[in-house]
């Protein structure tokens, strides 16, 4: 295999106590894991690119992420205009579409996996293709065949299982999935492929019912694929991997809500609605656990870990500026008020790493 290419991270040094956590669960891996909201805009996207690479550069982690949303923003994050013009001007680019393309032409999974890697991340990465979409189409079709317990439904259900086979045999530590902001066909595939999932969420009402979204529906997709495959033709014929699947919840992270300013003398004007808008966002947050327990405790031991990995503050235009230079937060080039925001990213994206790990350990 290629050999591992190293990048020198002038991220927080370790602690003995975060060495340990990512040490068992280096051990017990490989974890993969999908960062889904059906709710768009909840800095998602952001939110895999910056904790991945934070595994990969400080923690020296093998990290692979997987681009599968169809508007291929990690990949543009990752690579920048420049390089993803070059990549997408190809008519058929190697890509996650790759990946399913061969099912849709009745010739199995893909014999490997098109891998690439961001010179700035610390991770590599499976690119995401706008020809995705296509293929909803065919997983939705095959998904009805799954649930009757037809063999060519379940395989073509599997192919992300696949996928996360062949990232095991290359060693790597983590798979982490992007995802769009549906609950459809190719997302299911990803959910009930991956070991664990996190919910990157906004603090409004919005953030609340996706939530109940996908508690309801994944328990339905699991015991309906449970169904499936107990009344195969040949269920041996399916991995032991892929029988004893169980997905787990290990967390949300919440994004910080920007709140307006107003003083005493706007009462009268825009501070009372203002007050008013700052008070249901406080509300909504108070609630958020009692939400997570009753929507996703199917999914997770309640005490065994804590479901909040973190909150991300909002830092000013670090993150266009991170997008700009394609590097993580914890790695943009500028000075200035920019050393201070820097350091809170660090901080930030640590301390949600460590949770990560702590509750992957703990589930």
């Amino acid at each position: 295999m290629e050999k591992r290419r190293t990048r020198a991270s002038v991220g927080l040094p370790l602690t003995e106590e975060q060495k340990v956590v990512f040490d068992t669960a280096k051990k017990a891996g490989p974890h993969a894991v999908c960062f889904f909201n059906n709710k768009g805009g909840v800095g998602k996207t952001t939110l895999v690119a910056n904790l991945g690479a934070e595994l990969a550069l400080n923690f020296g982690a093998r990290v692979l992420l997987v681009d599968c949303d169809p508007q291929c923003n990690l990949t543009q994050y990752a690579l920048g205009d420049e390089e993803s013009l070059k990549l997408y001007s190809d008519a058929d680019p190697q890509s996650v579409y790759s990946v399913i393309r061969p099912l849709a032409l009745g010739k199995g999974y893909s014999s490997n996996l098109p891998i690439i890697k961001p010179e700035k991340f610390g991770f590599d990465l499976v690119v995401g293709d706008p020809r995705l979409a296509l293929q909803e189409d065919l997983l939705a079709q095959d998904w009805r065949d799954a649930k009757a317990g037809g063999m060519r439904g379940i395989q073509t259900t599997f192919v992300f299982f696949d996928l996360l086979k062949k990232a095991k045999d290359l060693n790597y530590d983590f798979v982490l999935f992007d995802m769009g902001p549906s609950l459809g066909a190719i997302n299911r595939s990803i959910l009930l492929a991956v070991d664990y999932f996190v919910v990157p969420m906004a603090i409004d009402i919005f953030s609340i019912w996706a939530i109940r979204n996908i508690g309801q529906t994944v328990s339905v997709w699991r015991r309906e694929l449970q169904s499936g495959i107990s009344i195969a033709e040949d269920p041996s014929e399916l991995p032991e991997f892929e029988r004893d699947h169980s997905l787990k919840f290990i967390g949300y992270v919440t994004q910080q809500h920007k709140e307006r300013g107003f003083t005493k003398s706007d009462d009268d004007k825009d501070g009372g609605q203002t007050k008013r808008i700052v008070q249901a966002y406080q509300e909504i947050n108070k609630n958020i656990p009692a939400e997570i327990e009753k929507s996703l405790s199917p999914f997770y031991t309640k005490g065994n870990i804590n479901p909040h990995l973190g909150e991300v503050r909002h830092l000013g235009s670090l993150a266009p500026m991170s997008q700009s230079q394609n590097t993580p937060l914890l790695n943009v080039a500028a000075g200035g008020g920019y050393i201070q925001l820097r350091k809170q990213a660090r901080e930030i994206y640590r301390d949600i790493a460590e949770k990560f790990l702590s509750n992957i350990v703990s589930a």
